[in-house]
């Protein structure tokens, strides 16, 4: 027996032992359609979803099942547009084991590779944690449908809704009593690529960090660079990697940011109670991480600067970009011009569920945190304003009270929720304090559709622990 299948043989275990209360609670509930309706449909097959898909199965909810669009094994971003050789987060982040010891990343890459590959090892390599994922999806027996592209999501009455995805054989429909959003950064929003370069080079001359990108092509050509947070530096040395000529990176500040205020936010405190902070206070901490923004992890910092072909240009914006001859990139910033033939752009994301098809059915009647707080006119981002107002479990809220009761069945783990539960809720560093806050989250609702029918049950139901006549 390998040490893999020995760990499995734990994993299984473990879960016997802990499995009380070991009880399917949740009564069936019957959909238009006359199939049973899903307890939770999942939308994001990605680490939180299984994650969460596997903590409402501890808590005995069944009828549970993810759906992502991609194909199997390579759900989430960290196969396709993810392209840092490591996790940014430490080696030791726990979260998706949900307190199981022998479920844990480090244990599955113990087993995997041996104790002393693990002391050997600075942080996660991309592509172990995505085999890690793989396996997690094994051993927990999660239902992922892959290739179910979710094209809106429709209240059926007040208490369910009604899921319709594109699929290779078709469009198909699900309903479901609640509904987790767990799609990732864009899930709420989508990709910010300026006009000023939509509108003026053809598409076949420039990329979004997030699109896929042939590198090789790029060989012996100039890549500049627009923007420089982490992705930034993760595509130029993708790009350099693969032979270009010279990568420049340009941003508008002076300098790089040096501090990264989100590592000393990874404690139990900030982590487990963020979304318990006043809106002031919860505004304030997202306004100044914006305000400062973000350096590239120092092993990225360096790996890319041991290339003499990069080169970083701070106060360096892109005014204005043309294409001449349709082949070569033209780029005037501060009255100067730079050439390229490629032009990469880490420009970040956006966020506006207004613009997600799945949410068309009632996105004007979603709370966004500008519909509940105006801040001081020194700390005003409207950016932040887009931002999804959520409840203390993830849940979205009405923008006008009583005219959307449903979507208290829909959480959200997306970017948008970030200024509710807090700035690192959406990745993986902080999943171990808000996946268990959205299973509770989904738990209350399912109980209290039921309340009428336990408290029946109490009162009906034989309950004796005694035999008669003693």
């Amino acid at each position: 027996m390998s040490e893999l299948d020995r760990l499995e043989a734990q994993i299984a275990r473990d879960l016997e032992i802990v499995a009380y209360p070991k009880r399917d609670w949740v009564s069936p509930v019957a959909a238009p359609d006359g199939t049973t309706a899903l307890d939770c449909a999942i939308v994001g097959g990605g680490q939180f979803g299984l994650a969460l898909a596997f903590g409402l199965r501890r808590e005995g909810v069944l009828r549970v099942a993810c759906f992502d669009r991609a194909a199997a094994g390579f759900e989430g971003p960290w196969m396709s547009f993810a392209r840092m050789s490591m996790l940014r987060t430490p080696k030791e982040l726990t979260g998706p084991e949900f307190g199981i010891p022998s479920l844990a990343f480090r244990s599955w890459y113990e087993a995997s590779h041996g104790a002393a590959a693990w002391d050997a090892m600075l942080r996660i390599p991309r592509p172990v944690w995505m085999e890690y994922l793989r396996w997690y999806r094994r051993v927990t027996r999660a239902d992922l449908r892959n290739r179910h592209d979710c094209t809106r999501i429709e209240p059926v009455g007040e208490k369910m809704f009604r899921l319709d995805f594109d699929t290779p054989d078709g469009p198909r429909s699900v309903h479901a009593t609640t509904v987790i959003q767990a799609t990732g950064a864009e899930g709420s929003g989508g990709r910010h690529v300026p006009a000023f370069v939509r509108e003026n080079l053809p598409e076949a001359l420039y990329a979004h960090t997030n699109d896929a990108i042939d590198f090789t092509k790029l060989k012996g050509r100039r890549v500049g660079v627009l923007g420089a947070g982490a992705s930034a530096f993760d595509n130029a040395i993708a790009a350099l990697e693969a032979g270009a000529a010279s990568v420049d990176i340009c941003f508008r500040r002076a300098e790089l940011p040096r501090a990264n205020p989100r590592r000393w936010m990874e404690y139990p405190g900030f982590l487990g109670h963020f979304q318990s902070l006043d809106d002031a206070t919860r505004w304030a901490y997202l306004r100044r991480l914006y305000a400062i923004g973000q350096p590239p992890p120092k092993p990225t910092y360096d790996r890319a600067r041991s290339f003499a072909n990069l080169r970083l240009r701070p106060a360096t914006p892109w005014d204005a970009v043309a294409s001449p001859d349709g082949r070569t990139i033209a780029v005037t910033s501060g009255g100067a011009r730079l050439d390229y033939d490629f032009a990469i752009l880490a420009t970040g994301l956006f966020v506006d569920v207004a613009s997600r098809p799945e949410y068309g059915a009632f996105a004007d009647r979603i709370a966004l945190w500008r519909d509940r707080y105006t801040p001081p006119a020194a700390l005003a981002e409207p950016r932040l304003g887009a931002f999804l107002y959520l409840g203390p479990h993830g849940e979205l809220t009405e923008k006008i009270p009583g005219t959307a009761p449903y979507l208290a069945r829909l959480f959200n783990v997306t970017r948008a929720s970030v200024l509710s539960l807090g700035p690192v809720a959406a990745s993986n560093s902080g999943m171990k304090y808000v996946a268990p806050r959205l299973v509770a989250g989904v738990v209350r609702r399912l109980f209290l559709d039921r309340a009428d029918e336990a408290y029946a049950r109490f009162l009906t139901a034989d309950h004796d622990e005694l035999p008669g006549g003693s």
